[in-house]
């Protein structure tokens, strides 16, 4: 048996296992894009998990703090590449007007 998700029941799936507030509203919108373009691109079905969701991205205000967190020396490493190319060369990152979301793996 199988449920259609839509953006709407992926965001209120987060908020059904308690975690409302892992994601702003516009992250959330980013993440079901991204899985939604995945389902498209790839024929393969995900399955709607927010707890490993939750445990494989986190989100970040900007690029750039998102890419120093993960090691992005400002100053060095933005010589060849801007924080957001840095970080798609190393992960998985899906930048939107507020901010940016990035696969912790």
């Amino acid at each position: 048996m199988k449920t259609i998700v839509n953006q709407y029941t992926f965001i209120d799936a987060f908020r059904a296992k308690g975690r409302e507030n892992q994601f702003s509203y516009p992250a959330l919108c980013a993440l079901f894009e991204y899985f939604e373009a995945f389902e498209d691109d790839t024929g393969e079905e995900l399955e709607l998990d927010p707890i490993a969701i939750c445990c494989e991205w986190q989100e970040f205000e900007t690029a750039l703090s998102g890419a120093k967190a993960f090691g992005f020396q400002d100053g060095v490493d933005s010589k060849d590449e801007t924080p957001i190319e840095w970080l798609e060369n190393r992960t998985q990152a899906l930048e939107f007007t507020d901010g940016v979301v990035v696969r912790v793996f």
